[in-house]
């Protein structure tokens, strides 16, 4: 009986020991030691290496080719490394003869690859990728479409740049048919043609697609590509009165684990229909 008196009295002492401590929530900054608050870091940052902008723009302005010098004026305002301009025109009727990919190139001090869809007028129509870094290969492929479709051909066009002694990357742009049936095919053949690359690649371009429809081609790209941004959360770009989906995307596919994504919005200013997606990357230096 003693003994179990004993044991009681030491449970009593112990739990009112127990009681005099204060349990320390980690989160709770009140009781912890004071210490300076450390600026805010976006991912990256403390790693050493090459930051550049991409922008992914749609120039499909018809008619309009008073909305050109706007758009012109939008690229320089945001000043790209590399853009990619979707549905341009070059040297169509419409748009006064103007090499329009050339023109944006040269005001901005760029290197540019045009691969025309089709013969428009007197010009064609089709995609262009712009790089402020040296173009050291060129490539472009026509996108497929289902067997009797006559829907608009679409192509993927790319480049591969050298942003820095030894440092290179590819630079890929597209811009996919709204077609649910020419669309899962087109980013099949994106898929194989970008497989093998022996750099990393940046993908940007417009899908037609929204990640929330559950759909085959986000399905597929999904798998092969890193999005920059995807779903709840994700900027919305069109229509650019007042957004409700997204329609362009910026990915990438990067083996080597040197590319970081710094930044990723829309660009609020744009003469047709659709915000421009644009993001700030870093290369960082491996040693």
């Amino acid at each position: 009986m003693k003994k179990l008196k004993y044991i009681l009295a030491l449970m009593t002492v112990s739990i009112l020991m127990m009681g005099c401590e204060r349990s320390i929530d980690p989160g709770d900054w009140n009781i912890l030691p004071e210490r300076e608050i450390e600026d805010p870091q976006t991912p990256g940052d403390e790693e050493e290496g090459i930051t550049f902008k991409v922008m992914s723009m749609n120039m499909a302005l018809g008619t309009n080719a008073a909305n050109f010098q706007p758009m012109l004026e939008y690229i320089k305002e945001y000043d790209p490394d590399l853009l990619l301009l979707r549905q341009v025109d070059s040297a169509t009727t419409r748009a006064n003869k103007i090499d329009r990919p050339q023109v944006v190139a040269d005001s901005m001090g760029m290197y540019v690859f045009f691969k025309k869809n089709f013969d428009y007028q007197t010009g064609g129509f089709g995609n262009a990728v712009l790089s402020r870094f040296p173009i050291k290969e060129t490539y472009a492929q026509i996108l497929r479409r289902a067997e009797g479709s006559t829907a608009e051909l679409r192509s993927m066009v790319r480049i591969k740049v050298e942003i820095a002694e030894g440092k290179e990357l590819y630079f890929a742009g597209t811009e996919l048919d709204p077609n649910a049936t020419n669309r899962p095919l087109q980013a099949i053949d994106i898929i194989n043609a970008n497989e093998r690359l022996d750099a990393p690649l940046i993908l940007v371009g417009n899908f037609n697609e929204q990640e929330s429809a559950n759909l085959e081609t986000l399905s597929y790209l999904k798998g092969a590509f890193t999005f920059a941004c995807l779903g709840t959360g994700c900027p919305w770009n069109a229509p650019k009165d007042n957004p409700n989906g997204v329609y362009d995307y910026i990915t990438f596919r990067d083996k080597d684990d040197v590319l970081r994504v710094l930044e990723y919005g829309t660009f609020p200013k744009s003469a047709n229909t659709f915000l421009p997606m644009v993001a700030t990357f870093k290369y960082i230096d491996k040693k």
